[in-house]
């Protein structure tokens, strides 16, 4: 799967227009706040339909404007671009509400158009996957989730309203039992289904990240993942829907006292060991960074085995995280793939990657220029 071509409006500070990439890797360089993050943001907004930084949708349209687009073309292989094997993926916000297009036809089913073009997403910031808070560990989790499963994407979506339904109710003075109560009959029908299917993918990263770690950092031993599930903390048979309830029973009390959710899928997180200890806690920058890369890898390898469509990767200033050991290694991986690649990067002309078929974007003042193609 590629992405043949981007067309965007009013999109941060990106000049209005329509780009055209290479079905194998793209080098992105510019200057820092010329736009070549947005770019790769606008890419990862026309696969997932959001944004991967903490803003809200309108903080994406252009300065003093309030509406913006982002169009695109995605065929299923390098040999088939042609127009009708294509399919045309959209975005718009307008008057405060965001369209989801597919072909030119609005849907609200967001959960197909998701894997028409899914990405996996590498930023500076990603290495908070390991030294940062669990809800950025969550997140990461919940982003593939909602590829794999639109099952878990609407189960992930209700769940977030029940629960700040629920807190709100909470804060009252003398809250309503029932409603407590059947709020908490949704919470356990959508929390067993994302814990499951949370689950499910950590079972298929941990053989996946054990054998990259291994290419990246040879000699620092092995990486070990779980799912810390706030309600097997306090009930060893929470396996099914059903037995959630007693567990939400058993704390509602608490809860109203306290004035605030205490269990569910909101407060869970991804452990991450090395070699049998935190990760969080003990791992070096080098070797947070190499499970870092494994993780986008492995996670690469996940969505293609269940989809069967391969993910575009976007790595924005990818070259500033890595040594070059780990990053000569990373794209010999890429290489043996035949995975689309986007790479953001100050100064890109003279980089290894520029050896094999590749195309550079330059990036002023939001405008994209193609310089030059191998």
């Amino acid at each position: 799967m590629y992405l043949t071509d981007i067309k965007t409006y009013s999109f941060r500070n990106l000049s209005d227009g329509e780009i055209h990439f290479h079905p194998g890797i793209n080098l992105i360089e510019g200057e820092n706040g010329q736009g070549k993050s947005n770019l790769i943001e606008a890419i990862h907004v026309l696969s997932a339909s959001k944004t991967f930084r903490p803003c809200k949708q309108r903080d994406l349209a252009e300065w003093e404007k309030e509406e913006f687009s982002v169009f695109g073309n995605v065929s299923p292989d390098s040999e088939a671009l042609t127009n009708s094997s294509q399919v045309q993926l959209g975005i718009s916000y307008e008057d405060g509400t965001k369209r989801v297009f597919v072909n030119g036809e609005p849907t609200r089913k967001v959960g197909e158009y998701v894997r028409h073009c899914p990405a996996v997403t590498f930023a500076p910031k990603d290495i908070d996957l390991i030294y940062g808070s669990p809800s950025i560990r969550r997140t990461f989790m919940d982003r593939y989730v909602s590829i794999l499963s639109s099952t878990a994407l609407a189960a992930l979506t209700s769940y977030q309203k029940v629960i700040r339904a629920k807190n709100s109710l909470l804060k009252e003075r003398s809250p309503n039992l029932g409603q407590l109560r059947t709020m908490n009959e949704m919470v356990a029908q959508y929390a067993f289904i994302i814990t499951r299917e949370r689950s499910a993918l950590i079972e298929r990263l941990i053989p996946l990240v054990e054998q990259f770690y291994g290419q990246f950092a040879q000699q620092d031993g092995t990486v070990q993942l779980g799912l810390i599930d706030s309600f097997l903390e306090q009930s060893a048979e929470v396996r099914t829907e059903e037995a959630y309830a007693p567990v939400l029973e058993r704390l509602l009390q608490s809860e109203i006292e306290r004035r605030t959710t205490l269990v569910g899928p909101h407060l869970d997180d991804l452990r991450i060991e090395l070699n049998g200890r935190s990760a969080r806690q003990f791992a070096s920058q080098g070797q947070a960074r190499s499970i870092v890369l494994a993780l986008l890898i492995s996670i690469l390898r996940v969505i293609e085995e269940r989809i069967h469509v391969a993910p575009l990767l976007l790595l924005d200033d990818f070259s500033s995280e890595l040594d070059e050991g780990r990053m000569r290694r990373f794209f010999e991986l890429l290489r043996k793939n035949k995975y689309q690649v986007f790479i953001t990067g100050t100064d890109l002309s003279a980089h290894e990657l520029r050896e094999h078929e590749t195309t550079l974007f330059r990036v002023h003042k939001g405008q994209v220029e193609r310089v030059s193609e191998r």
